[in-house]
């Protein structure tokens, strides 16, 4: 398919002129990757100072549109016409081959080291081949954040279909507005995406907004309108010392401020999503783009040295390989430090002998000589037919049980739950609602006031079990993905008609605020209130899990579950997500919070 922006129009006798035939090479660029596939590295580690590096793939969506838009904007100018066809063909010969070997060589390793995760990979394998894993994951209710080793490739669908439908939109703008008036449209998607994120976002645990492409082209957009405008070229030589030193001046500032973000930011921050965060971390890449393709400007120099654009040529493989390399060395039982650099060692390992044995031959033409020898006349057949090889080991290798999306325990994600009521249930279609072998309790039902409960998938997986054992008319409140800001309005909602206890099983999902712990203290009274505590295999565990604890010793009415000190006395009392009980844990813990009613 081919589409031309008609030769009689204004724009495009302008867009005809030679003035950008090409793209240039910005080693500052690879600068720019880098620092976006590092932060995600050091986010995935769980390294307190890179609370904000999962900004990192922002970066890579805003530097994607900028680079992709460039290149159309070359071809418009060279050719008078854009061959989307041909485009997505290139892109597809560029980035599928790594993607298939690295799917096909993560069910293979995951089919001998965890057999039992075969079903659930090869969902995902399938999803992630045809570049549709983030609406798989959303749709499934599957969090960020799950010890999947093919989660992160939600944002390569993302950049995939954006890929698929931005030269059409690309071409349909030229077709009939000049490149500045273009670019002002698409920075007003970019803003419109952002506000449809927001829309979407629903504080009480709806994080899945974060896989939706409408939602997270924001930042894609907001390149795509720098390239749209932003002739490197000439600012680098032909415009005045002012005006570069101005584009320096506010890309220094730019990179500080992101720096700034990938270490302060939280994904938990509400106004991350409600206000526009995404959108902001595009801008300031955005600048930074724009002095890091100034040549011979100061942060062009600093981005462009010879580390950073070794880390950024390479940062495809990294970002592939890496999680599953973690997520292998999760259960390893060494201490965190020799842990997570053997990690990085295996990650950078395989990710240069991805890079030097399959990217770098693929960039020098090798499927087009594969093709010849195959007898393909078209190297793009070569990509498809390993892409179908590979769906197909994806359903074989990984086992032949069918998948049940949502079925294996997983870590909190946002679906829907029922409301509290005295017959309070979790809902058969959300992920750990229905509770395991073993989950009942022999405990005896105790009497008096009703109970509340309120917690997350933890609760809700073990909701029926808590029901048998608490007092007529309790409510069980489960939500997957549920965050602690959540439970003061939940809990008042209870207070105000029941005079009960509350036990809140909050804190797995994200950071617990002094504020949040202090607002369920005064909305329920005098009440006695339990607090179970937390143990999750993510950085905020222990800090939640000592505010937590902290309260109850500050307080008569309040009681503490030591649920970290349960896990830790006996092994295998949690599930293989390091999240979720197993059947001997849910009965632990139900005994313990039905124990902890006691204590007033």
């Amino acid at each position: 398919m081919s589409q031309t922006v008609p030769g009689g129009s204004r724009t495009a006798r302008h867009a005809a002129r030679p003035s950008h035939p090409v793209v240039p090479y910005s080693p500052g660029l690879d600068g720019v990757r880098a620092i976006a596939v590092l932060a995600v590295l050091a986010y995935h580690l769980d390294l307190g100072w890179a609370a904000g590096g999962f900004l990192g793939v922002e970066v890579f969506f805003t530097l994607s549109g900028f680079l992709i838009t460039q290149l159309l904007v070359a071809e418009l100018y060279r050719r008078g016409r854009v061959d989307v066809a041909t485009f997505v063909r290139a892109r597809a010969r560029r980035l599928l081959p790594a993607l298939v070997v690295a799917v096909v060589g993560i069910l293979v390793a995951f089919r001998v080291v965890a057999p039992e995760s075969g079903p659930d990979l090869r969902e995902h394998a399938v999803f992630s081949l045809l570049y549709l894993q983030n609406w798989h994951l959303l749709l499934a209710g599957v969090p960020y954040g799950e010890p999947s080793p093919l989660l992160h490739l939600w944002s390569l669908s993302v950049e995939a279909q954006l890929y698929l439908v931005w030269p059409v939109v690309f071409v349909g703008l030229l077709a009939f507005l000049r490149p500045r008036t273009a670019a002002v449209v698409t920075l007003a998607a970019g803003v419109l995406s952002a506000v449809v994120l927001a829309a979407r976002f629903d504080p009480d645990g709806g994080g899945l907004a974060y896989y939706a492409t409408d939602g997270r082209a924001s930042g894609f957009l907001v390149g795509a309108a720098l390239a749209l405008v932003w002739r490197p070229e000439a600012w680098s030589h032909r415009r005045s010392p002012l005006a570069r030193n101005a584009v320096d001046a506010y890309g220094a500032a730019a990179l500080v401020v992101l720096l700034g973000e990938l270490v302060v930011a939280s994904e938990f921050d509400a106004g991350l999503y409600g206000s526009g965060g995404f959108l902001r971390t595009g801008l300031l890449t955005a600048v930074v783009i724009a002095a890091a393709t100034r040549t011979g400007g100061p942060i062009a120099g600093l981005l462009g040295n010879r580390v950073l654009t070794a880390v950024g040529t390479r940062s495809y493989g990294l970002y592939l390989y890496h999680w599953p390399v973690f997520v292998l060395f999760r259960d390893v039982g060494w201490a965190p430090l020799p842990r997570d650099l053997a990690a990085l060692g295996v990650t950078v390992l395989v990710t240069e002998l991805s890079y030097r044995c399959l990217e770098l031959p693929v960039r020098r033409g090798g499927i087009r000589s594969l093709a010849a020898r195959l007898g393909y006349g078209r190297p793009e057949m070569v990509v498809v037919s390993a892409a179908g090889i590979a769906v197909v080991a994806a359903v074989v290798v990984a086992g032949t049980a069918p998948a049940v999306a949502g079925a294996a325990p997983a870590p909190p994600a946002p679906v829907a739950s029922p409301p509290p009521s005295a017959s309070s249930s979790p809902s058969p279609s959300s992920p750990s609602a229905s509770p395991g072998p073993g989950t009942s309790s022999s405990l005896p039902s105790r009497t008096g006031d009703p109970v509340l409960v309120v917690g997350d998938s933890i609760v809700l997986g073990n909701a029926d079990a808590l029901l048998a054992v608490l007092p007529p008319g309790s409510s069980v409140d489960g939500k997957v993905g549920r965050q602690f800001a959540a439970a003061p309005s939940v809990v008042g909602s209870w207070a105000a008609v029941e005079p009960g206890p509350v036990v809140v099983v909050l804190g797995a999902n994200g950071t617990v605020e002094p504020s949040d712990v202090d607002a369920v203290l005064e909305v329920t009274g005098s009440r006695h209130v339990v607090f179970v505590g937390v143990e999750v295999p993510r950085r905020w565990s222990e800090p939640n899990d000592e505010l937590l604890r902290a309260t109850a010793a500050r307080s008569d009415r309040v009681a503490y579950v030591d649920w970290p000190g349960i896990v830790g006395s006996e092994p295998g009392l949690l599930g293989p997500d390091g999240v979720h009980p197993g059947p001997r844990g849910a009965e632990l813990l139900v005994e313990a919070i039905s124990g902890s009613l006691d204590r007033r």
